[in-house]
This record gives C-alpha cells, sequence and structure tokens, in this order.
C-alpha cells in the first residue's frame, strides 16, 4: 500500500467530530453508518487532510476548510458590501477554533482569536492575522466561488464546472477511448461523450447526434464523473459521497469493479459513503470475487453521543456479510 495513502485519522472539533480517532485503512474504503452519524463529515476530514498537504498558502488552506464547513454562504451574507455584520462574521470564525485533523502523513491544525476589530487565524502555528476593517482575508473568501474540487464528487447534483475540469484532464491524459469505453458499456446507444459549449453532451446511435447530458438523468452524469474522476488521479486520493445515488442497484457490481480495478492499476485511494444495503452487498461480491485484500469497510455508529468507528478488513467485513450481520451502523 502506498505509504502516502490515508491510514488513520485523529479529528478534533471538526463538524459533529468534538474527538474521533480510527485506523486502520485500505486502497479502497466504504463508509456506512445511520443518517447523521458523520459519514460525510469524516470523508471530508480526510478531504481537507489530502487537499492541505498540496497547498501552498495559508489563504488557500483556510478556504478549503470554509468549504467544507459549508460556511462560505453565511461569510458572504454576513460579510457583504451593503451591511457587514460583524457579531455573526465573530460567531462564524468561532466555529473553526481549536480544530485539528492529523493523519499518518499530514497535520492540519487552525486556532482562531479575535481580538477588537483584529482577526488572528493560525494554521499551523503559522499566523494569517487580518482586520475586519480591511478584511483582506475575507475578500479572498468572498471571492473565491464555491469552485468544484475535482477529487470530491458530491451526493447532491454534479455541476457542469465538475465535469469540464475533469474532462479537461481526461483529454490531457490522452483517455478518451478509456472514458468513451466505459460510457458504452453503461448504455451501448452512447457512442461518444464531449464537452460542447461548456455542456456535457453524448452522442447517440439511434439519433445521430449529441445530446445534452442532463436529458438522461442523473445516474449517467454521476457515473461518468466517478469514472473520469478515477481516470485522472493516478498516485492520489478520491472522495465519492453516497456512491450509489442515481446509479440503478443492477450497475452496482460493475461500478465496483471498475473502481476496484483500475484504483489498484492507477494507485488511487478511494473513500466512498453509502446508504444503501445493496451497495455494500455488491462490493463484498466484487471484492470477493476480484480477490482483492486491500479492501475495508468502515462502520460509524454512536456510543453514548460519541462517534465511533468499526474498521472492517476482508476478512472481517466478508465474515459479517456471510452471517448476514446488519454493518449499517448502530
Amino acid at each position: 500500500m502506498n505509504e502516502n495513502f490515508i491510514k488513520e485519522i485523529e479529528i478534533k472539533n471538526f463538524k459533529c467530530f468534538e474527538y474521533f480517532k480510527a485506523n486502520g485503512f485500505k486502497r479502497v474504503n466504504l463508509i456506512g453508518g445511520k443518517n447523521n452519524v458523520g459519514k460525510t463529515a469524516f470523508m471530508e476530514a480526510c478531504w481537507i487532510n489530502e487537499l492541505n498537504k498540496k497547498n501552498d498558502t495559508l489563504v488557500h488552506s483556510f478556504v478549503n476548510m470554509v468549504n467544507a464547513m459549508t460556511l462560505i454562504e453565511q461569510f458572504r451574507h454576513a460579510l457583504n458590501y451593503d451591511n457587514h455584520d460583524l457579531h455573526v462574521a465573530f460567531s462564524i470564525l468561532k466555529k473553526f477554533n481549536n480544530m485539528s485533523i492529523q493523519s499518518n502523513n499530514n497535520s492540519v491544525k487552525l486556532n482562531i482569536e479575535v481580538k477588537d476589530l483584529d482577526v488572528i487565524v493560525k494554521i499551523n502555528d503559522s499566523e494569517l492575522g487580518t482586520s475586519l476593517t480591511s478584511p483582506n482575508l475575507f475578500e479572498n473568501i468572498l471571492s473565491d466561488k464555491k469552485i468544484p474540487y475535482e477529487n470530491f464528487i458530491p451526493s447532491c447534483k454534479i455541476d457542469n464546472d465538475l465535469m469540464i475540469i475533469l474532462y479537461d484532464r481526461i483529454k490531457e491524459n490522452r483517455k478518451r477511448n478509456q472514458l468513451n469505453q466505459y460510457i458504452s458499456e453503461f448504455d451501448s446507444e452512447i457512442l461518444e461523450f464531449e464537452i460542447i459549449n461548456n455542456l456535457p453532451k453524448v452522442f447517440l446511435d439511434s439519433r445521430k447526434q449529441f445530446e445534452n447530458l442532463a436529458e438522461l438523468g442523473h445516474g449517467l452524469k454521476r457515473y461518468i464523473s466517478i469514472i473520469s474522476a478515477i481516470l485522472v488521479h493516478q498516485d492520489s486520493c478520491l472522495f465519492l459521497d453516497e456512491i450509489e445515488n442515481g446509479i440503478h442497484y443492477t450497475r452496482l457490481d460493475r461500478l465496483w469493479e471498475i473502481i476496484l480495478i483500475l484504483s489498484e492499476e492507477l494507485n488511487c485511494q478511494i473513500f466512498a459513503t453509502t446508504h444503501s444495503k445493496e451497495c455494500i452487498e455488491a462490493y463484498y461480491r466484487v471484492s470477493k470475487k476480484l480477490d482483492d485484500e486491500d479492501i475495508c469497510f468502515i462502520e460509524l455508529g454512536k456510543v453514548k453521543g460519541e462517534i465511533k468507528a468499526l474498521v472492517l478488513d476482508k476478512e472481517m467485513f466478508l465474515f459479517e456479510l456471510e452471517q448476514s450481520h446488519e454493518v449499517r451502523g448502530w
């Protein structure tokens, strides 16, 4: 397993996690658990850890955290040019205080102090200071749109900007033919995928023309995004939230087969969340079929209000499924 992969993580004061620690992660990691137990938050913490290994500025590090905390719109509202609400801005900032995410390969620590109109942001003890009377830091956040990060495929609707970014990288890596093969396998009616006038389109054999991808449903758009993202993230990490969204259960075995094969070929670590029993069972079947040992299942649950993780390696995971034990949280 790649030494740069995330094998363990410790999270403090991030979203629903007051304190959380887990280890034993593999190349491919599927995360399950009940609603609101922190599956996406756990994955976002891993994502921030990965992003901030590559950042060269403190502002970018802070913006990554703001985006992951989904607070950027609140910042915009509190610090709009018509009505600066400093009290709201302060309260938002305090949500970040004493946050830390530590893994085997990186550490991100955030501390925020508010004194009068001065805001001192410290990331890994490096100081990023600003003042709300001249909010350079906030202007960076306000000007930084909610850009799609190419290594995080969200559970919600996938926007065209993300697909354009991914497809540009597909072309740079000369993987269009490989992508089109996977898409035609998903639907034999589709012969080719392309971005035309900033719109994702597919060429339909029956109509002999390109049609907007949006007309063919969310599942196909999600499938193309997932495959594209894996193809362009060699020697890196990829995060897939609610991986099964929009994809029919009969396609899940083949999707997992592609994910496991490509992730091994490209040395890409995968973290994915799911609510679906069918998705978990497909993951079980395919990992067993491929005899892939570098997989795990991460089951999140609560013990006396505290979020805990049970990390099952392949042997334990297969045993739990074969005994028909419930693995979707407790």
